[in-house]
């Protein structure tokens, strides 16, 4: 089993939104591209993704119009997850980079007293024991159902990012894969994460470099 650095998050509920982008460090340039993108998971399978992806390297976001999870349909679809697979290149000599800040949105019904944990796990495939997972919460401690779109933003501190093997004259960053995984936490009540007729569940992260 690869060690795993585990960073808890707890959300609070808040309308989906656009989220600022933070503000650029010391990057090469121009920017690496993304070769080829593959998927991976119960909720975005490689037969048929179902996958929209938008923007480059810097900019990336994932619409996974099938990922969805329900306490409807038992343990089974209660959990679901779909993991991207990048590989990365054209980049300079010299840098490393990591996942940084990660966004995750979708829409989430909870009965009161379920709740919906997230897990963004984050590794390069060139070094695949180093792993950050990024976890949060979303819970309804009311007497009400809760049925609304959500989003929350995390940021993996500076000592915990996990880099990437430091880049070469070929300029091959590596293969970045990103697993986003949601559990639905119920006991007898309804829970569900996904989509509506606004909203699908999607997410997009941002990175940080440094020179090596």
């Amino acid at each position: 089993m690869r060690p795993t650095t585990l960073i808890p998050i707890l959300s609070s509920f808040a309308a989906a939104a656009p989220t600022t982008q933070p503000i650029a460090r010391d990057a090469p340039s121009p920017s690496p591209r993304v070769a080829s993108v593959s998927y991976s998971g119960s909720g975005c399978p490689s037969s048929a993704p179902g996958v929209d992806r938008s923007g480059g390297f810097d900019d990336m976001a994932l619409r996974m119009n099938a990922f969805e999870a329900t306490t409807a349909g038992g343990v089974a679809d209660a959990s679901v997850n779909c993991q991207a697979h990048l590989a990365i290149s054209g980049s300079a000599q010299g840098w490393q980079v990591g996942v940084r800040d990660v966004d995750v949105r979708g829409h989430l019904v909870l009965d009161p007293g379920a709740a919906l944990d997230y897990y963004v796990t984050s590794f390069w495939s060139e070094d695949a024991e180093k792993t950050v997972t990024i976890r949060g919460t979303f819970s309804n401690g009311g007497a009400g159902r809760l049925n609304q779109d959500v989003t929350a933003h995390s940021t993996v501190p500076d000592n915990q990012v996990v880099y990437s093997p430091c880049v070469g004259s070929g300029g091959n960053v590596g293969l970045l894969n990103v697993n986003f995984r949601v559990a639905l936490q119920a006991a007898g009540q309804y829970g569900y994460f996904g989509k509506d007729a606004d909203t699908t569940a999607s997410e997009n992260w941002s990175y940080v470099w440094r020179r090596c």
